[in-house]
């Protein structure tokens, strides 16, 4: 790999962070109880609201990866005794499942073929002969690419009077979510992916409803640092100690949130959707496939297939001749497909540089293919007054 200044992470996380976020994590250690930290992360905590649309919304933030948001959902709001159901799209969705299990408690799967979104329609018909005191549902599923339509499933939840339970942790802050339109009893996500900060926040939004159950829970939860009524405590006055928290990781995405909302989310998730259509295009015009489905390819991550057996050497080309980093697929996929994170603070120099990497790689490979097809395809996405001009033809 050559000069770390030219390197391009664009992996399903994490991802790069700016310059500005990197300023911060190098600054002198603060203490976690000294008024600055305390100061900042109340400040963290109403940014977060604003990122995630909701005035209504309670939000926790842990020191940890989104694994450990998902662990305090179930370990704080499912009791021995409660059945719940996942929607299977993918290996973090199952990973719910392997959560759940871990804890002794009864789960179902209704399952998806790999690459397909959770149908609406069949969670109806799970719902209307079985009953749930939670779904757990993903959003964007990063080994399948797969970017479910949460309103639609969280709506048959909530009319079924079960707690939807969504993990957005490759959603929130590059696809829409809007916290209090959506309805959906707690959202996870964490720091390293479309949020554009290190690795090492779990964060957690959690509805009036999803609060009342867990002050209301008949037995106690069965773990000391993944009680959310415990962190409850620290949320209301962090002046509180319960653990040392990453102080820099969580500076780190505050710097990162004031930077989302000067952007505005409106022009932030239309960024993303329109890096995401670029690579599609550039990846489309390479005659290459997709993993997901059309229609439910996510805005923050792509897979798609390359060549039998290649997919190894294809990334290992593209990251030390290129300088791009893409990672491998998942599971069964592993040695046939290659998956781009386009999330954070990723544009047009970005995805540019990726599908001239991967075009040039390709043809190293023998693949023939026009020069600068890619690019091409991709530029009335990521030059809108170029798309803008062609649209009014």
């Amino acid at each position: 790999m050559n000069d770390l200044d030219d390197y391009l992470l664009m992996i399903p996380g994490p991802t790069g962070v700016s310059t500005r976020v990197r300023k911060v994590m190098s600054e002198p250690q603060i203490g976690h109880s000294s008024e600055e930290f305390q100061e900042s992360f109340i400040e963290l905590l109403n940014l977060t609201k604003e990122v995630f649309k909701t005035k209504t919304g309670y939000p926790f933030i842990l020191t940890g990866s989104g694994t450990v948001a998902m662990e305090a959902a179930v370990t704080s709001l499912i009791e021995q005794g409660d059945r719940s159901l996942v929607l299977d799209t993918g290996h973090f969705a199952r990973r719910f499942g392997m959560i759940l299990e871990s804890h002794g408690l009864d789960v179902d799967y209704l399952n998806f073929p790999f690459g397909n979104h959770a149908d609406p329609k069949m969670l109806r018909e799970q719902l209307s002969h079985d009953e749930y005191k939670a779904v757990f549902i993903t959003h964007v599923d990063t080994s399948s690419t797969v970017m479910n339509s949460i309103s639609e499933l969280v709506g048959e939840v909530k009319g079924a009077n079960a707690l939807s339970i969504v993990d957005s942790v490759c959603g929130v802050g590059g696809c829409r979510v809007e916290f209090d339109k959506l309805q959906a009893d707690v959202v996870i996500s964490c720091s390293q992916k479309a949020l554009a900060a290190p690795p090492g926040a779990a964060i957690l939004m959690i509805s009036q409803e999803g609060m009342r159950h867990l002050e209301n829970r008949k037995t106690p939860i069965p773990s000391y640092y993944m009680n959310l009524k415990r962190w409850k405590e620290l949320m209301d006055d962090p002046r509180k100690y319960l653990a040392t928290p990453a102080v820099q990781v969580m500076l780190a995405l505050l710097e990162s949130f004031k930077m989302i909302i000067s952007e505005g989310m409106e022009e932030r998730w239309s960024r993303h959707r329109r890096m995401a259509e670029a690579i599609r295009a550039g990846i489309e015009a390479l005659g290459l496939e997709f993993i997901a489905e059309d229609g439910y390819r996510a805005d923050t991550v792509t897979g798609f297939y390359v060549s039998t057996g290649k997919a190894a050497s294809i990334r290992y080309t593209m990251k030390h001749e290129y300088n791009v980093e893409v990672a491998r697929g998942f599971g069964d996929l592993r040695d046939d497909s290659l998956r781009v994170g386009h999330f954070g603070n990723i544009n047009r120099k970005e995805v540019s540089a990726f599908l001239s990497g991967l075009e040039f790689t390709l043809a190293e490979f023998g693949s023939k293919v026009k020069e600068g097809v890619a690019v091409d395809a991709a530029v009335p996405f990521i030059t809108p007054e170029l798309r803008q001009s062609r649209s009014a033809r």
